[in-house]
């Protein structure tokens, strides 16, 4: 495709970037001109602004003044080319017409009617697509037109959606077909000759992305943009039948199940004797491509965020997941989560195409490790037992029936199944685990004679994880348990589903007279009714075989064995080199911005995805927009009592230590206004700090300054204990002095939550969080950066982990820019460690006071919160 040579200029202010406030911020309009140079050069760009400097709505004004830009000067360039080839045309024809040398400038002329033919072709297409664009715009205002009315007339108007019945046994069966499930919602091949230059918006959840649509929304680029959010079927699901289900896979099934009914249909059961009846199940009712078309178009030229898209597909009565895939094509901005981006399957299958994109990834300061954990695979024995279990009584089932190209493959998948479960069931020696490389559990396997990527083909072409999952859900548990054992031939009973089964059974006791075996098997009936879904055991087979058929050399396999439970010993791929999967994207988009609150550090990342292209890399880190005396971050080496602060793992049951902090937060608790958060480097050591101060008795007279309150394991109390703390913390007085939290580094309120204004005016960080250093997985990462970065690769790593941990929990204060507060580290490494200090934020790091006693550092607290109690 075309690309205009000219390079474009950021503008000036921030009116030519559209920004929504009069005068953006020094820093802000500094990163919208920075990151449209970036853009506009192809250039990657890692740039580090503090939460609540508006990071958000700076990237969206940036990257669409460009993209604005880049199609006007497009279109002027190339139709500025094509008249002056047409000039030079006419000029070397009118010289040539009297000229001895004709040839020379015939064969001159012939060449710019060549690239005059080009630049029309293109131009052409640009007409072409731009009409079409009009032409989906005229048919989204009859849409809304059409909506409203309806809206209008039938305010109360509900949804009805008609419920399963039950499948077919054919539903199960797999044929030989390449039929593609979305191929009914395909655009044309002409429609995509030409592809506009798309940005797509990369974050880590749902929500966030919503954030960044309503800053769109508020720009004027709302009114023009065509934007597109992508989402899972968990989230756009619209069926309430299916919704039900809740669990992510399952949904995804249930839909792909669906999409094959044609209708109202009957089936016969195998007992011709009989030849009763049934009804199977219908095709979704919002899978209907006319509807979805016409939400498409609506979509496309309304900003709607996920929830907007979801109420109007139900008034159109149209699937929102298939409209917004549909849609990607002829959007300017998608918004995806990691996932979407990141595993080349998922991205394909939604139908993105990064070529010539430009790639905003927010939130990146995980970049590596989201990386590695998406194309990572954990399977239990457990799983690949059923798995191989559900393929025997499967085959056993459809046996006559299949062609033998599939049977060959479901051979080999079970195969495949059985021989990684003997590697689990068999370990080798009396260690807990087993690092190996992926060649060895393929040879250990005895399956390094079959092709992985034709056997991964053919699943995905018949879709037998889906099929075998409906047959094992469908079935009774010993069909299951025994498949190999033989039926009688007679009456042979039903297995297309359990209901009719059963009702089978009872029919046939009851002619027999049988009555007491009616009862038995009625109530057989009532228990497996209540029998809860069976989990698809096929699926996490299938994804370890997709990272077993990747690259052989940056992947490991660990395997742990469970000898109190064996069922629970795991196999899992390890993904040691996440620069190669992102080397595709890299190589195929136009430009790739990676922004966060905190970056730092930003070596690894240099060094792991870029580091066959330095040259490219553009970094920017701004301060906060908060004035410099806002913020007062203190390094504190030594306690109340003179005690060296040093948290490691050596001192973890220090009592003394302990006491010591207990000193500290009792301090800080009495100069520090509202709310105070301290972060500890695990759950196990909160509990123990915990536990030490109220067998210290000195969690009374820490209460007496701040109500205390202690971050939960688990997940359902998370929401009830912060309310609490917010509204404690809100109550300072003077008398009554506001709430401490007891947090964990890495936990659910160290990422994701905001602790602003009265919430957070002071965050404590105990310690340096490193991991452990005797995780097996950890350990084998140390060592292949070593060997590939070479050393000290693996330590810089091992480090980073901690710093990126601890610049999370500092970036939970300051969120905007009248937010004021402290931050403190608490630990004699902050202060004499250069190295550990220059991973910090920058707008840290300037302005750390390192301080060897407490009490000083208690001086500048005093000072600081002096005549800021009343703000």
């Amino acid at each position: 495709m075309y690309q205009p040579e000219v390079r474009l200029v950021p503008p000036d202010t921030g009116e030519g970037f559209q920004f929504p406030f009069a005068t953006p911020y020094p820093i802000q309009l500094d990163l919208m001109r920075s990151l449209y140079s970036t853009v506009d050069g192809r250039q990657v760009g890692i740039f580090e602004s503090p939460t609540g400097t508006g990071k958000s709505l700076t990237l969206t004004c940036g990257v669409l003044s460009w993209l604005r830009d880049y199609e006007v000067a497009m279109a002027r360039e190339l139709g500025g080319k094509i008249e002056r080839l047409k000039a030079e045309i006419e000029r070397l024809e009118k010289e040539t017409a009297g000229a001895v040398d004709w040839i020379s400038g015939q064969f001159e002329t012939m060449g710019i009617k060549k690239e005059l033919g080009e630049l029309k072709g293109v131009k052409d297409l640009m007409d072409e697509y731009g009409k079409r664009l009009e032409e989906l715009k005229e048919k989204s205002m009859k849409v809304k037109k059409r909506r409203f009315a309806r809206v209008k007339k039938e305010k109360d108007e509900t949804l009805e959606v008609e419920k399963e019945v039950g499948l077919g046994e054919d539903d199960f069966l797999v044929e030989d077909s390449d039929e593609d499930d979305d191929a009914g919602l395909q655009e044309e091949d002409d429609r995509l000759k030409y592809k506009p230059v798309q940005v797509i918006f990369c974050s880590r959840t749902h929500s966030q992305l919503g954030q960044v649509v309503n800053e769109v929304r508020r720009t004027e680029f709302g009114k023009q943009i065509r934007l597109t959010t992508i989402a899972s079927r968990q989230n756009f699901c619209i069926n309430d039948e299916v919704r039900r289900l809740r669990s992510n896979p399952l949904i995804n099934e249930r839909c792909l199940e669906l999409q094959k009914k044609s209708g109202k249909a009957t089936a016969v059961d195998e007992d011709q004797n009989t030849r009763k009846k049934r009804k199977v199940a219908e095709k979704c009712s919002f899978y209907n491509r006319q509807a979805i078309e016409d939400l498409k178009n609506d979509s496309l030229f309304e900003v709607q965020d996920i929830e907007e898209l979801v109420t109007f597909a139900k008034q159109e009565k149209a699937c929102p997941y298939y409209a917004s895939r549909a849609a990607i094509p002829d959007s300017q901005l998608l918004m995806i989560p990691y996932q979407n981006l990141l595993h080349r399957r998922t991205r394909e299958q939604t139908g993105i195409d990064i070529s010539n994109a430009v790639i905003i990834i927010d939130e990146a300061h995980n970049l590596l490790d989201t990386i590695s954990s998406i194309h990572s695979q954990e399977v239990t024995l457990d799983q690949l037992q059923q798995a191989r279990l559900h393929l025997s009584a499967y085959k056993a089932q459809y046996f006559p029936r299949f062609s033998t190209k599939n049977l060959l493959k479901i051979n080999q998948l079970l195969f495949v199944a059985t021989r990684l479960g003997k590697v689990l069931e068999n370990p080798t020696k009396d260690a807990p685990f087993r690092m190996i490389e992926t060649h060895e559990l393929v040879t250990e396997g005895d399956f390094f004679n079959l092709n992985l990527q034709e056997i991964l083909q053919f699943s995905d072409k018949s879709r037998i994880a889906q099929k075998v999952h409906g047959f094992a859900q469908s079935v009774p548990p010993s069909v299951l348990e025994g498949p190999a054992k033989k039926r009688p031939e007679p009456k042979k009973p039903p297995s297309s589903a359990l209901k009719d089964y059963l009702k089978q059974l009872e029919k046939d006791a009851s002619e027999k007279g049988k009555q007491s075996k009616a009862v038995e098997v009625v109530e057989a009936s009532k228990q497996e009714q209540k029998r809860e879904p069976i989990a698809n055991a096929i699926r996490p087979l299938l994804s370890l075989l997709e990272c077993l058929a990747e690259s052989f050399d940056d992947g490991r396999i660990l395997l742990t064995y469970n000898k109190n439970d064996p069922k629970k010993s795991t196999m899992k791929y390890l993904l040691l080199n996440p620069g190669a999967r992102f080397q595709e994207i890299l190589t195929s988009c136009r430009s790739v911005i990676l922004a966060g609150g905190t970056m730092q550090p930003v070596d690894e990342l240099t060094e792991q995805l870029f580091k066959n292209c330095p040259e490219r890399v553009q970094l920017r880190s701004y301060r906060h927009v908060v004035p410099a005396d806002a913020v007062l971050p203190l390094a504190i080496g030594k306690g109340p009592s003179g005690k060296e602060l040093l948290f490691n793992f050596a001192n973890r049951q220090n009592k003394e230590l302990l006491n010591e902090l207990s000193s500290v937060l009792s301090n800080l608790c009495q100069v520090v206004p509202h709310g105070v958060v301290c972060f500890f480097s695990s759950y196990d050591y909160l509990d123990q700090f915990y536990n030490h101060l109220q067998q210290s008795g000195r969690l009374p007279k820490l209460e007496e300054r701040k109500r205390v309150f202690r971050e939960p394991r688990g997940s359902g109390q998370v929401e009830k204990i912060l309310a609490d703390y917010s509204k404690a913390a809100r109550q300072w007085t003077g008398s009554q002095t506001g709430a401490l939290m007891l947090s964990v580094v890495g936990g659910k309120l160290s990422e994701g939550l905001n602790f602003a204004d009265e919430l957070g005016r002071c965050v404590v960080v105990v310690g340096l969080p490193y991991p452990n250093r005797t995780s097996p997985e950890l350990v084998e990462r140390m060592r292949y950066l070593d060997r590939t970065l070479q050393p000290p690769a693996g330590n810089e790593y091992y480090e980073n982990l901690c710093m990126k941990a601890v610049n999370q929990c500092i970036g939970r204060a300051v969120r905007h820019i009248n937010d004021y507060a402290s931050v403190v580290l608490l630990d004699v490494r902050y202060g004499s460690s250069e190295k550990i200090r220059r991973k910090l934020p920058v707008w840290i790091s300037e302005g750390m006071q390192c301080l060897e006693r407490y009490g000083q550092a208690h001086g500048s607290l005093v000072r600081f919160f002096k005549g800021r109690n009343g703000k």
